[in-house]
C-alpha cells in the first residue's frame, strides 16, 4: 500500500502532466502514442534546443527567442516529470493481479539513450537561457552572449563543477542557476540509476554468493 507521501507525489505529477507539450500532442493525435513517436519527439526537441542557442546568440532577447526560451523551460519541466513518473511510478502501476516483475520496457539501451538525450537537451536549453539573460550575471558575464560561452557555463553548472569565474549578480540569475542545479542533480541521479540498474550481473564462482535455487 502506498504511503501518504507517495500518493501525494503521484497525484501531483499527474496533476501537472497537462503542462506537457507531448501530452497535448498525444491527446490531439492519440495514434502518436508509440515508442517511435517518443523517439522522434526527443530528437526534434534536441534539434530545437540547439537552434534556440544559435538564435539566442544572434538575436538576443527578441520575441522569437523569448518564446523559444519559455518553451525550453516547459520542455525541461516535461523531462523532469516524465523521468520521475518512469522511475518512481510507472513500474508499480500494474493491475492487482500482477506484480512489478511483469513491468517491461521497450529496450534497456533505448531508455539510457533517451535519458542521455534529455540530459544534453537540458544543457542546451539552459545555455540558451543564460545567453538571453546574461545581463543578470554582471559585467563579466559578457562571455555568456557567445554560443561557446553560454554552452560552457551551462555544462559547468550541469555537472556541478562550479569554477566560479561567472556568478549570478541578481536574484533572477540566482533563481535560474538554482533551477538548473535542481535539474542537474535529478538527471544525474536518474542516469546513474539507469546505468547501474541495467548492468548485467556477472556470474560468481563463490557458492555463498550464488542465488538460492
Amino acid at each position: 500500500m502506498d504511503t501518504f507521501i507517495v500518493q501525494l507525489w503521484g497525484r501531483g505529477l499527474a496533476a501537472v502532466a497537462w503542462l506537457s507539450p507531448l501530452e497535448w500532442v498525444s491527446r490531439v493525435w492519440p495514434r502518436l502514442r508509440t515508442p517511435g513517436w517518443i523517439d522522434a519527439w526527443v530528437v526534434l526537441n534536441f534539434v530545437l534546443s540547439l537552434a534556440s542557442l544559435a538564435m539566442a546568440t544572434r538575436f538576443g532577447r527578441s520575441a522569437l527567442v523569448m518564446g523559444l526560451v519559455t518553451y525550453g523551460g516547459i520542455r525541461v519541466f516535461e523531462i523532469i516529470v516524465y523521468q520521475a513518473k518512469v522511475v518512481l511510478f510507472d513500474p508499480y502501476r500494474q493491475p492487482r493481479t500482477t506484480t512489478t516483475t511483469d513491468y517491461a520496457v521497450r529496450s534497456y539501451r533505448r531508455i539510457v539513450v533517451l535519458a542521455l538525450h534529455n540530459y544534453f537537451e537540458a544543457v542546451l536549453w539552459f545555455a540558451a537561457a543564460y545567453c538571453s539573460f546574461h545581463h543578470l550575471f554582471g559585467d563579466k558575464a559578457i562571455v555568456l552572449s557567445t554560443p561557446m560561452g553560454a554552452l560552457y557555463y551551462s555544462m559547468v553548472t550541469m555537472t556541478t563543477v562550479g569554477y566560479g569565474e561567472i556568478t549570478p549578480a541578481s536574484d533572477g540569475g540566482r533563481a535560474l542557476v538554482v533551477a538548473h542545479l535542481f535539474v542537474a542533480v535529478f538527471m544525474t541521479l536518474v542516469i546513474l540509476a539507469r546505468l547501474i540498474g541495467f548492468l548485467p550481473v556477472p556470474r560468481t564462482l563463490d557458492d555463498t554468493e550464488k542465488p538460492a535455487t
